[in-house]
């Protein structure tokens, strides 16, 4: 698809002798054509972006491209590096998919000139539109092949292989993004149009689009996709909640493949919530499995490492390989966590002491080294002895007996995981930050305190 585009682009651009750009309903660039007609800064930057500055956006915006039916002129603004363009359009059956921006600052384009604008108008609104709708095909094959019904697995993965989108016994591996603390009023969308960026980029050869060099040379773009099918065997799905990337994997063994999409997903969807309050993202992985029909398993583990991710520090994307003991706190059943608690857990967190709590899980977390403890805290080495002390007698736990160590340790992983801790996790809302957003909600504190008192 991208090919066709970039085919009626250039061509385009040749018959016309201007300079061309395809941009979709949100003047994000989708392809580009060489040029040896001078270009202004506006187009240069839309090309080291892929995306339109919104001052630009705005001018363009003012001038009615949003309601324009037909090709319309817009004049260029010297002061601000712009030159004229005739904009045209691409609707298919009355929808607005995009526009070509032609450079033409001096006004010679011909009737003849819009008129063959206007055609390559029409036949690309009529590619993306197949674009759009092959997506949505792929996307529920994608959601069948991950279903818990295994008839539906099984028509999926003959039905993706026949398509040749990915091979049936070629390893895959599944990474989820899920937004956090967004509330109720978020805009839903985001999570398939981050999907859709990060195929673009893929598609395009990198999130930053051409390099500076190439951009002044003139160099065609690339990076027409969507929240379906794209580049490499990959298979994207956004659902109300969290989006879905299935890639193939190099092997049964190596995750990296779902790594870096889970990583550029992450990154689009992050800087589309950027101006919801409270928001941050999650990135998770599952494990490579060996055949198609096989990638509900590495869902389902994504979909746990996404659970972890979003209440205990496991690094920017949480891979299921590597999250040791929450891969097991993480498949309990959600009404066996507080029963499961240990009484001592239980017992801390309804004396409300988040000073004495945070020590020792601290303590635990750092495999009970003094000094280490210490720095962290940055406490002197009595006043963590004297804690750790205090929290032995009052709660009955001997520090010394491994099995006492386990339990409360545990306790702690597993009351965040269920949601039974009364403080927010210090490394997730540092990981929260890092997002430029907020983790971590004390609200429940006074409600887990009264149902750890009832506990004990």
């Amino acid at each position: 698809m991208a090919s066709e585009l970039q085919n009626i682009v250039d061509d385009l651009a040749t018959r016309v002798d201007a300079p061309t750009v395809l941009e979709d309903h949100e003047e994000r660039m989708v392809v580009y054509s060489a040029h040896s007609q001078p270009i202004d800064e506006v187009r240069r930057e839309s090309i080291l972006r892929r995306s339109t500055q919104p001052e630009v956006m705005g001018w363009f915006r003012e001038q009615g491209i949003v309601e324009a039916t037909e090709p319309l002129r817009i004049p260029g603004q010297p002061d601000q590096g712009m030159l004229g363009r005739l904009c045209v359009p691409v609707r298919y059956q009355g929808r607005l998919m995009g526009w070509l921006f032609l450079i033409d600052d001096s006004g010679r384009l011909s009737e003849s000139d819009v008129a063959a604008a206007r055609q390559a108008a029409g036949h690309v609104a009529l590619l993306l539109y197949e674009e759009e709708l092959g997506a949505r095909l792929t996307s529920g094959a994608l959601a069948h092949l991950l279903s818990p019904d295994p008839e539906l697995r099984e028509a999926a993965a003959s039905q993706i292989a026949d398509q040749g989108l990915l091979a049936a016994r070629a390893p895959v591996v599944v990474a989820v993004v899920q937004p956090l603390g967004v509330g109720d009023g978020w805009p839903r969308e985001c999570i398939g149009e981050a999907l859709r960026d990060a195929a673009r980029r893929d598609a395009g050869g990198g999130g930053g689009g051409a390099g500076t060099g190439e951009a002044e040379a003139g160099g065609a773009g690339a990076g027409a996709g969507g929240a379906g099918a794209g580049a490499g065997g990959t298979l994207r799905l956004g659902n109300a909640d969290h989006g879905v990337v299935l890639v193939q994997a190099r092997s049964a063994d190596d995750d990296s493949a779902g790594v870096a999409e889970a990583g550029a997903v992450a990154q689009a969807l992050r800087y589309r919530l950027r101006k919801v309050a409270g928001a941050r993202v999650v990135a998770a992985v599952g494990d490579p499995q060996p055949r198609l029909r096989d990638a509900h398993r590495s869902y389902r583990q994504a979909r746990l490492a996404a659970r972890v991710a979003a209440v205990a520090p496991v690094g920017d994307i949480a891979r299921w390989r590597w999250l040791g003991v929450f891969r097991a706190l993480a498949q309990l059943p959600a009404d066996a966590a507080e029963s499961a608690l240990d009484p001592r857990v239980a017992a801390l967190f309804a004396a409300g002491d988040e000073t004495l709590v945070r020590t020792l899980e601290t303590y635990l977390d750092l495999g009970g080294d003094v000094q280490a403890t210490a720095a962290r805290l940055h406490l002197h080495r009595a006043t963590l002895y004297n804690r750790l002390d205090k929290a032995g007698r009052r709660f009955g736990i001997d520090l010394r007996d491994g099995n006492d160590r386990l339990a409360v340790h545990l306790g702690f992983k597993l009351a965040r995981l269920a949601d039974l801790h009364p403080y927010p996790d210090a490394g997730a809302a540092a990981s929260g930050e890092r997002d430029g957003n907020h983790s971590g909600d004390r609200s429940t504190a006074g409600a887990v305190r009264s149902r750890a008192k009832n506990s004990d």
